[in-house]
């Protein structure tokens, strides 16, 4: 909790990914704020309505980082969030005159905050400094502890039966979104759930990186046999993962129905050789301890960056140089990221500058760490022709890597 609270007094968690790894509580709509928690030195507290009151005074989560006790708080529209976070904070240790704030520094979660409720939090909060942090919960949850390293493994498992199911419903005729719905089926007959909505495409959709069949119709256009439907000598893009006690897993394969292109095949030779790349570098320079580090980010380009530490940029930048030296489009997305409570989550493994950022605020690179979970997929997409994307999801050691994704990278025509 020390790390956690650094230059704080309190901090409030609005991210609900991160309010379940506090506290195990899971809304129906992540969209809606259910639940709110404020992490103190001595105390979780859970904020939620009575709709969930059962539910969260039953919560129980052994593994909470902090360890500390957790106490439900209820909240409604005549007793509303912000009149029972202030009446916490002044009951705590924290008021430091009698019912005053004054100087207590409250941090928020500044990505998931909006504008109108730090505006309100403002207004109740007076003489409270509002500090806005960034990643503190998230960093704590690179580092994968055993019992999420098993939900990871098992989701990963049914990832790849569910592959191998798959191949026996790829025929010619059927549509993308029958084949999407396939594999939800597979996932929910076994008590699993979607990591996110499966990639399914066809032919030049492939060339979409994150393509959906919902995209290909009109509007008001309903209709069962949605998507492009399956044609010969056709490429298959499938990008898909279970998620099993909510962690996720993460697994694209490419596969040909009838004769692939001499193109599509030089392009798929050279994403595998580009994942193979960072999957050897990864492999030989691992080792790096997450308690031999006291930091978790290097600016790209510094000598540490590039030597001792395993470099997420480096990696990238050994997948993408294969793909440049094969006069193939650069891939337009990162090597990889993390994956758990969500599908994407840091680290993550790119060179790319971020567009966004001003120059004199550089991309941070990821330093890769002991029990850190993420994908290694390059990809090559040519517009309106074909995509060829090849992911694994992988699990950092202190003596190697694991590859969790067993499904068969071979050039498979069905």
């Amino acid at each position: 909790m020390k790390n956690i609270l650094a230059g704080l007094d309190v901090l409030l968690i609005t991210n609900p990914t991160n309010i379940r790894y506090l506290t195990g509580f899971v809304g129906v709509d992540a969209r809606e704020r259910e639940s709110y928690v404020l992490l103190t030195k001595d105390t979780v507290y859970l904020f939620t309505n009575s709709l969930y009151k059962e539910a969260a005074q039953k919560l129980s989560n052994p593994t909470n980082p902090t360890n500390n006790p957790m106490t439900c708080v209820e909240i409604s529209r005549e007793e509303p969030f912000s009149k029972k976070l202030t009446e916490i904070l002044k009951r705590s240790h924290l008021a430091l005159q009698g019912e005053t704030l004054q100087g207590i520094r409250f941090g928020f979660e500044e990505t998931d905050l909006t504008v109108a409720e730090y505006n309100k939090l403002k207004q109740e909060l007076k003489n409270v400094m509002l500090v806005p942090t960034k990643n503190r919960i998230e960093e704590l949850r690179m580092i994968k502890r055993s019992d999420e390293i098993a939900n990871i493994r098992a989701a990963a498992k049914l990832t790849d039966q569910c592959f191998d199911f798959i191949l026996g419903k790829i025929k010619r005729g059927v549509t993308e979104a029958e084949i999407a719905w396939e594999i939800e089926s597979f996932f929910r007959k076994r008590g699993a759930g979607l990591a996110f909505s499966p990639i399914v495409a066809f032919g030049k959709n492939t060339s979409q990186p994150h393509y959906s069949p919902n995209f290909t119709r009109p509007r008001l256009e309903v209709e069962a046999r949605q998507g492009e439907a399956l044609k010969n000598n056709t490429v298959i893009l499938l990008d898909f993962g279970a998620r099993v006690a909510g962690y996720c897993s993460d697994m694209t394969r490419v596969v040909f129905i009838g004769k692939p292109k001499d193109e599509w095949r030089r392009a798929y030779e050279v994403v595998l050789e580009a994942q193979q790349a960072a999957l050897e570098y990864i492999n030989c320079h691992s080792g790096l301890d997450p308690e031999s580090s006291h930091s978790q980010t290097l600016d790209p380009g510094s000598e540490a960056g590039m030597t001792k530490p395993l470099s997420g940029a480096k990696t990238d930048r050994l997948a993408r140089e294969v793909i440049k030296k094969a006069g193939l489009p650069p891939c337009p997305h990162s090597l990889g990221h993390g994956v758990g409570l969500a599908i994407h989550e840091i680290p993550r493994l790119t060179a790319r500058k971020d567009r966004i950022l001003p120059k004199s605020q550089p991309r941070k690179d990821a330093i890769l760490l002991s029990d850190m979970v993420f994908t290694i997929e390059p990809a090559v997409y040519v517009e309106g022709e074909y995509g060829i994307r090849i992911e694994d999801l992988i699990l950092l050691k202190k003596d190697g890597i694991e590859v969790l994704s067993k499904s068969s990278k071979t050039l498979t025509i069905l």
